[in-house]
């Protein structure tokens, strides 16, 4: 159960971390021409996060691979109802999070996340409240030169 925790919490630290609070800080994440491939997979969690703090789902998932699939085993349409949950479920999701550490070999990525989590329910007695830290990796793959999350889940 602590590891499903982890993994929410790991989660809202992606897609809430670092999010812009209106367009023009946005732009400024937005990878410059001729950015690397880090610089690119760090946008792209950058958008995902910007997506999850102003609660457009669709601008998350325009991130996440239609061949996404979790150690969890969800696939994109089981991540795309968790992340409906979260998103009804929580509010004053608060996240510090440190720069991820990203490894680019090819075509893959993968980038490693440091966060802190605070989010309180909606419905305490439904859901707990969550007061986390810790770290999630963030699997990406390039499909025609635009990064694609693949997996999200704990450190292997």
């Amino acid at each position: 159960m602590k590891l499903r925790w982890v993994l929410v919490a790991g989660l809202l630290a992606l897609w809430t971390a670092g999010c812009a609070k209106d367009m023009s800080s946005l732009k400024a994440q937005l990878p410059r021409v001729g950015a690397s491939d880090e610089e690119r997979v760090a946008a792209v969690l950058d958008e995902v996060a910007a997506g999850m703090e102003s609660r457009r789902i669709y601008q998350i998932l325009a991130h996440v691979s239609s061949s996404y699939l979790d150690q969890e085993g969800r696939d994109y349409e089981a991540i795309r109802e968790y992340l409906s949950y979260i998103l009804r479920s929580y509010v004053e999701i608060k996240v510090t999070r440190t720069r991820p550490k990203i490894l680019v070999l090819g075509d893959r990525a993968r980038a490693v996340e440091t966060f802190g989590t605070i989010a309180q329910p909606r419905d305490g007695r439904k859901d707990p409240p969550i007061n986390l830290q810790g770290q999630v990796a963030v699997y990406l793959e390039r499909a025609d030169n635009t990064w694609q999350i693949v997996e999200w889940g704990p450190l292997r």
